[in-house]
């Protein structure tokens, strides 16, 4: 089936030392999708200076070691003793760089390993990767002085560069000359060769401000499932909102209440150079990823074996451990329902997956009220922690977790995330839910009904197979369940009782 091993370990830190932000990230352990224990930062803007005076300014520098002690306090109160402590391009390019690794290490002990360019740009390849095994393209982690890029495609990292085109430091050399800036993009852009080289590839857009220019449009749009990991656009929108914001005042950003002040000044050059990047790369669409550079250190150091589990899954495996009475019929539920979707797949890998998360998280809403079972399993998967999945594949399991716990398709809390997905997706997901609810019924948690009962499907028909031995579980209820499950595959349902399964043609 699928591979969802992976191991834990003690608390690990990352702190990530970049031109705008001081980062303190700590995981739950070197694992193949570790859990965030703590997650803070703070806009220091170390690299705003840098490339004017070629210095990090000395107030940036106090506001960084007062940061940085108190991230190792909190360190220290956690008991985590594994820290990786990172600084990219503002400590990397300034001519008091070194002086302030020196700084850090006196007030705090933290050894800051400075890392160069290249490095960067495939740490934060890995961070995307790691998150999506799939990720065909390019990876562009926008940080305030500096753009990586990273070549992704087949699982592996290709070509890297980094670029001195942050925000902070364009802001420095061309002020708010939005044509300049442009015009040494394209230049900058153009010398690459490989940025185009992938056909029908997409931009996985890295960093704190392309993910508020995401979390800008998904307000502007009211989107209904408000998660940053995974969010698609294609390039015309993208481009078309990007040039929209790079003419706005950052004063004047619509929705931008509650993003920092720091943060949003420079969300117009952010823009520019997302739409140029864009235009470089003739993406087909830009893709938000949640994970990067922190994400990066901790992946690259895993095991070949564990860096081929599937996150997703693996995430599922966990949650179903955790809350899921039956957990380990996920195989057997599985196996059970695959021969109602033979003729249906459309991209087999990628439904077989969605099917196997389905049955792992087919149980985990049983600890709630009968009244909310249906609510609490639609929440968990659609705002659940999760990487390697879109917002449509979040669809899908909820409509089909929704349809498992027996509630009505347009109950408020799933009806708004349809228009996600489409018709033939929605009644497929559906089917797989009911399966899940007859599959339940009928084996009443055990694992023996599923082992000696058989569905199959003809023409016309959806037919339950249940030996004569076994006639006594195969009550009005499932008669009932079996109905709803061929009402939504458009055939009648038949309860066959032979004395041997294997006396039934399979048709």
């Amino acid at each position: 089936m699928f591979d969802v091993s992976g191991h834990s370990e003690r608390y690990v830190a990352v702190i990530d030392i970049g031109s705008n932000s001081v980062r303190l990230v700590v995981f739950s352990g070197r694992s193949r999708v570790p859990a965030t224990v703590f997650n803070e930062k703070l806009m220091c803007g170390l690299g705003a200076e840098v490339g004017r005076s070629g210095l990090m300014d000395k107030n940036a520098i106090a506001l960084a070691v007062s940061t940085l002690k108190r991230f190792k306090a909190l360190c220290d109160q956690m008991q985590v003793t594994d820290t990786l402590v990172v600084a990219t391009a503002a400590v990397r390019d300034a001519t008091n760089g070194g002086e302030f690794v020196d700084l850090i290490r006196r007030e705090t002990g933290f050894e800051i390993s400075v890392i160069e360019g290249s490095e960067e740009a495939r740490l934060a390849g890995l961070g995307v990767l790691s998150s999506d095994p799939d990720a065909s393209g390019i990876v562009g982690d926008l940080g305030g002085g500096s753009l990586e890029l990273a070549q992704v495609h087949k699982g592996e990292v290709l070509q890297t560069i980094s670029l001195p085109l942050g925000p902070l430091r364009l802001m420095s050399k061309f002020g708010n000359k939005s044509r300049s800036i442009r015009k040494f993009l394209r230049a900058q852009f153009t010398a690459i060769d490989w940025l185009g080289e992938i056909d029908d590839q997409n931009l996985y857009m890295v960093g704190g401000a392309w993910r508020n220019i995401a979390k800008l449009m998904m307000s502007e749009k009211s989107n209904p499932l408000p998660i940053l990991q995974g969010y698609k656009s294609n390039r015309n929108e993208l481009s078309s909102y990007c040039k929209r914001l790079s003419n706005l005042d950052p004063q004047n950003i619509p929705f931008a209440s509650d993003i920092p002040v720091k943060r949003v000044e420079v969300l117009p050059t952010a823009a520019i150079v997302l739409s140029e990047l864009l235009n470089a790369t003739r993406a087909k669409n830009g893709i938000v990823s949640a994970y990067g550079l922190r994400e990066g250190l901790i992946f690259d150091q895993l095991t070949v074996s564990e860096k081929k589990f599937d996150p997703f899954i693996h995430a599922c495996r966990v949650l179903a451990d955790e809350r899921c009475r039956f957990a380990e019929h996920a195989d057997v539920i599985y196996d059970w329902t695959r021969s109602l979707f033979k003729k249906e797949a459309r991209k087999p890998k990628q439904q077989r997956k969605l099917h196997y998360a389905i049955c792992l998280l087919s149980d985990i809403a049983w600890r709630g009220h009968p009244d909310f079972r249906a609510e609490k399993a639609v929440e968990t998967i659609l705002h659940g922690n999760f990487v390697g999945i879109s917002h449509v594949e979040r669809a899908y399991i909820a409509v089909a977790l929704n349809q498992a716990y027996g509630a009505p398709i347009d109950a408020p809390h799933i009806s708004h995330i349809l228009n996600l997905l489409k018709i033939r997706e929605i009644i497929e997901a559906r089917m797989m839910g009911a399966a899940l609810r007859l599959a339940q019924r009928l084996s009443g948690g055990t694992v023996t009904a599923l082992m000696v009962t058989q569905l199959r499907v003809t023409r016309n028909k959806l037919w339950l197979g249940v030996p004569q031995s076994y006639r006594d579980i195969a009550n009005e209820v499932v008669a009932k369940r079996l109905s709803h499950l061929a009402q939504l595959m458009g055939r009648k349902s038949v309860i066959e009782f032979p004395d041997d399964l294997n006396d039934i043609s399979v048709g």
